[in-house]
C-alpha cells in the first residue's frame, strides 16, 4: 500500500470511527454525567482520608480504582453494545477493580522507586522525562485492554506493547488530536462561574474520547493494513 492510499485508507477509517463515536456517545449521553459522579465522590474521599493516615491513601486509592474502572466498563458497554442501562452502572465497579488496581500499583513502583533513582543519575530530570515519554508510548492502549483483553497486569503492559508496535502510525494520529482538543478546552480562559462549563466540556470531551480509542482500537485490533486497503478499495 502506497503512502498515499493508506492515507485515504486511515482518513476513511477515521472518519467512520469519529462518527460512529458520535453517534454512540450521544446514543448513551447519560454515561457523561457518571464522571460528575465520580469527581463527587473521589472529592468528598480526599476529603475523608486525612483522618486516616496511611490507610486512608489505601483507601482513596481503593476508591479511585473503582471508578476508573466503573467508567472503563460503560464504555465497553457502549462499544460492545451501544446501549447502557442503569443495572449496567451498578454492576460496574466490581469487574475492573483489580486490573486497575494492578497497573496503579505497577505505576506507583515506577514513580516511588524508578523514578527517584534515575533522578540521581546525571542529567536525570532529562531521562526521566524521556523514559515516562517511552512508557506513555508503549503503554498507551492499556486503558482499552483492561476491558477489551482480559489480561493480567504484566499481561496488560506486554499486549499494549505489541498493540502499539503494529498499530502506532494509526492509533496516534487520532489520540494526538484528542489529547490537543483537551489541552484547548483545559487552557481557555473561563474565569468565574465559566470554570463550570470548563469542567463540563472537559468532561464531555474525556467521555468522546474514550469512545473514540475503544471503537479505533477494536477496528485496529481486529483488522490489518491489508484487510483495510481491501475493505477501502471494495468500497465497504
Amino acid at each position: 500500500m502506497n503512502p498515499w492510499e493508506w492515507f485515504q485508507v486511515t482518513t476513511r477509517m477515521y472518519w467512520r470511527v469519529f462518527r460512529e463515536a458520535g453517534v454512540l456517545a450521544l446514543a448513551n449521553w447519560p454515561v457523561l454525567a457518571t464522571l460528575f459522579v465520580y469527581s463527587a465522590v473521589m472529592a468528598l474521599t480526599l476529603r475523608l482520608v486525612g483522618f486516616f493516615g496511611m490507610a486512608g491513601g489505601f483507601l482513596f486509592a481503593l476508591v479511585s480504582a473503582a471508578c476508573t474502572g466503573s467508567f472503563l466498563y460503560l464504555v465497553e458497554m457502549i462499544v460492545r453494545t451501544s446501549k447502557v442501562s442503569m443495572n449496567d452502572f451498578r454492576s460496574s465497579f466490581v469487574p475492573y477493580l483489580s486490573d486497575v488496581l494492578g497497573v496503579s500499583f505497577l505505576s506507583w513502583i515506577f514513580f516511588m522507586v524508578v523514578a527517584p533513582a534515575l533522578l540521581t543519575m546525571p542529567d536525570g530530570v532529562i531521562l526521566l522525562l524521556f523514559v515516562q515519554f517511552v512508557l506513555f508510548v508503549l503503554f498507551n492502549a492499556v486503558p482499552e485492554l483492561i476491558y477489551l483483553g482480559h489480561f493480567s497486569s504484566i499481561g496488560l503492559l506486554r499486549e499494549s506493547y505489541v498493540f502499539i508496535s503494529v498499530n502506532w502510525i494509526e492509533w496516534f494520529p487520532a489520540n494526538l488530536l484528542a489529547l490537543g482538543l483537551l489541552y484547548a478546552i483545559w487552557a481557555l480562559p473561563m474565569p468565574g462561574v465559566l470554570e463550570y462549563l470548563q469542567v463540563a466540556l472537559v468532561n464531555l470531551a474525556i467521555y468522546f474520547v474514550a469512545v473514540m480509542r475503544g471503537i479505533l482500537f477494536i477496528e485496529l485490533y481486529n483488522s490489518n493494513s491489508r484487510g483495510r486497503a481491501f475493505k477501502y478499495r471494495s468500497g465497504a
